[in-house]
Formats: structure tokens, sequence, C-alpha cells
């Protein structure tokens, strides 16, 4: 993820023209099968059409769900360029799978990132205000949870000090016992004579 100083920067390659500029590099894991086409290799990938959105297959069912719960979200999208139009998608998918990320697994700068990413797709005229309440649930969530454990590391520490002081107390008060048994003892004739 990248600040929101780094996405306005001057020639920092990421807003051009105006626009977010999004480029992404693949790393092939694992080679399953072969192409068998003698010659050039084919740089056609499969998409499929959600609500004029050209996306990958992994991408379909998500997408058809958000315009199943949010059908005006691209309502007044501005990007007719299939590509951008993809990136924006592909942005805001990417986005939802990191608000579904546990609490602790994301950072503040992942959210600060978010909030970035958000206003740059509402500057496109997605409509995402239902995205932004979570965003914010989120955030909050991640405040709560940073809080919890500060205090946490703060009551455990005082428990630990509270457990020593009631040692030395138990400790103080086998003492007094011990000295109360020996002034409650009789003085013996041996004793006196």
């Amino acid at each position: 993820m990248c600040s929101m100083n780094e996405l306005n920067a001057r020639d920092s390659g990421f807003l051009v023209n105006g626009e977010l500029k999004i480029v992404v590099e693949i790393e092939v894991l694992d080679v399953i099968g072969k192409l068998d086409v003698s010659g050039e290799a084919s740089t056609i990938t499969e998409t499929i059409d959600v609500n004029g959105f050209q996306l990958v297959p992994s991408q379909v069912e998500s997408a058809r769900r958000i315009f199943e719960r949010h059908p005006e979200i691209a309502s007044e999208f501005r990007p007719k360029k299939p590509n951008l139009r993809t990136a924006y998608m592909s942005l805001l998918l990417s986005l939802i799978e990191t608000m579904c990320m546990l609490p602790q697994e994301v950072s503040k700068d992942d959210l600060s990132n978010a909030y970035v990413a958000l206003g740059s797709m509402r500057d496109a005229e997605f409509k995402l205000d239902w995205l932004e309440k979570k965003l914010d649930e989120m955030s909050e969530k991640k405040e709560k949870e940073e809080v919890g454990e500060t205090r946490m590391q703060e009551m455990g520490k005082e428990l630990k000090d509270l457990k020593l002081k009631c040692s030395d107390l138990e400790a103080q008060l086998e003492k007094e016992k011990e000295e109360v048994l020996a002034a409650k003892a009789p003085i013996s004739f041996d004793d006196v004579v």
C-alpha cells in the first residue's frame, strides 16, 4: 500500500491526467498444463461482462453480489474505457477483500490506503456511501482493538504489581503472627529464674 502523499505526488506515476493509474505485477508461481500454440503466446485473457465491467472469472461472483445489493453503485460512473473501468472494479474488490480481513491483520496504513482508494473511486462517481460506513466501522473496531490491547497490558502490569504487594503483605502477616504467638506464650519458671 502507498500513502496519500505518494498518490498525490507530482510525477509519482499514480495520477495521470487526474485519474488514478493502477499497475499490477503478476508472478507465476506454478505453470499448469501447456499451451499447444506454435509461435507467439496468446495474451488474450477471458473476461466476462458484469454491468459494463470486463472482469476475470474469479471476480464475477463478487461483482454480481455487489450489483445485486447496490444496483446504483456505478449509475454515474464516468470512465468509459474498458481497461479503466476494470481497474476501478478491481480496486473496489481489493478494498472489500481488505475489509474482510480480521482487524488484527489490517494495519493503520492499510486503513489509510483504503480511505485513499475510496476517495479515488468516489471521484470517479462510484456511489459508495455504504462502503464508507463499513470502512468507518472497521476503523472504529481497529481503534477499539488497539485501545483494548493497551488497556489489557496496563491492567496486566497492575495485576502483577498487586500480586507482588499481596505476597509481601502475606509474608508480613505471617511474621506478625509469629511475633504475636511468641508474645502470648507463657513464661516458664526456668525463663524467670
